[in-house]
């Protein structure tokens, strides 16, 4: 008979507590004043901050890795007083994430879905792999374990299994959690042997009991009926397949207009979305010191094209937004065969115009010269 570790969910603040002692924890926190989640610090866990594993977060918790603002370092310019005509600038170094070392405790991403789970990955194609990796995002990544909790609630703007996904995806993470009512079972993916440390060192909230075909079968009941209901929400992308069309209509123009009349570049979509990996580097001085710092950019921004002559060859709304299409449902499969959309629905979620994706890949899929 097979056997499979639980965690009671009477015992879930207990296991976080002693996590937190060794690691920095973040959950995925509700405001009750606003009724917004976001992954934070398990530290400010409160009456008023409570832990809600049934719905995404707000903003991906992409932002614990690839921060909206991140130092790089700090300059100062210096003078000598023997060559006052000579200026030299002096770089430092600061934060808590110095390249080529670690000054920061291991952290635990306990709740992290699935979608945003498979999200990592394409951050990690970005700025983890190849000749030129930024340190920082690998220093983080390396050091960070990913505990997952699978979707047992499907929401309208779910549609990850249309993209290879499925609401309990596991292999990216270290663990699987799967809400069977009462606790939770435990799947271990292997991806890390890191993982190791937390049934050990916390073996009393780890229930390891026999499954009886009973339990087995409520077990794959709940993912086949997450599965299904995923499903039904979008039509299946098949990736060589929308490479072809997006290359095909990229040049229908009306087409293009007509599909983004009504947005309005305000880059929710992009604020909330996983995959989003643009950003742009500034310097802020006060005096003879400053420091730089990248942060987040957005392609459906008029400048973001903006050239010094004042030209810009994405003027319009729509080339913008066809930009960003093709970016997550062609740039990126061309360079690494990965889509760039996991099927979260953030971006359906917060448009304030009412603008969903899976329409828009529709439109396109469907276009008729």
């Amino acid at each position: 008979m097979k056997t499979m570790a639980h965690i009671k969910k009477e015992n879930l603040n207990k296991f976080l507590e002693e996590l937190n002692k060794d690691y920095d924890v973040f959950v995925p926190l509700q405001n009750k004043a606003d009724g917004i989640i976001n992954f934070k610090s398990f530290d400010i866990a409160d009456d008023n901050n409570v832990i809600n594993l049934k719905e995404k977060t707000r903003i991906s918790p992409k932002s614990l890795f690839f921060p909206s603002t991140e130092n790089l370092f700090e300059f100062e310019y210096k003078k000598d007083i023997k060559k006052p005509d000579i200026m030299e600038i002096e770089l430092s170094q600061s934060g808590k994430i110095i390249p080529g070392g670690i000054n920061f405790r291991k952290r635990i991403i306990f709740g992290i879905k699935p979608c945003d789970v498979m999200a990592l990955k394409c951050l990690d194609l970005v700025f983890g792999e190849g000749e030129k990796k930024d340190p920082q995002y690998v220093i983080k990544r390396e050091n960070t374990i990913l505990v997952s909790i699978g979707c047992s609630s499907i929401f309208p703007d779910c549609f990850c299994t249309s993209l290879g996904g499925n609401p309990f995806y596991f292999e990216n993470a270290d663990f699987g959690l799967i809400d069977t009512g009462s606790d939770f079972a435990v799947f271990k993916s292997g991806k890390s042997d890191t993982i190791r440390e937390l049934p050990s060192k916390n073996a009393k909230f780890f229930v390891e009991t026999e499954i009886s075909a009973d339990e087995e079968i409520k077990i794959k009941q709940i993912i086949s009926d997450s599965e299904t209901k995923c499903s039904s929400n979008s039509d299946t992308v098949n990736p060589e397949d929308i490479v072809s069309v997006m290359n095909s209509n990229f040049s229908e123009e009306e087409m293009w207009e007509d599909i983004t009349r009504k947005c309005v570049s305000c880059a929710a979509c992009t604020y909330v979305c996983p995959t989003c990996v643009c950003f742009n580097i500034s310097d802020e001085q006060s005096e003879m010191k400053g420091e730089r710092y990248k942060c987040w950019d957005f392609c459906t921004n008029y400048y973001y094209t903006l050239e010094a002559s004042g030209h810009n060859p994405r003027e319009k709304i729509y080339q913008r937004y066809r930009n960003k299409i093709n970016c997550k449902y062609n740039y990126f499969y061309k360079r690494n065969k990965n889509l760039y959309c996991v099927g979260c629905g953030r971006c359906i979620d917060v448009c304030p115009v009412g603008m969903d994706i899976r329409e828009i890949v529709g439109q396109v899929r469907n276009f008729q010269k």
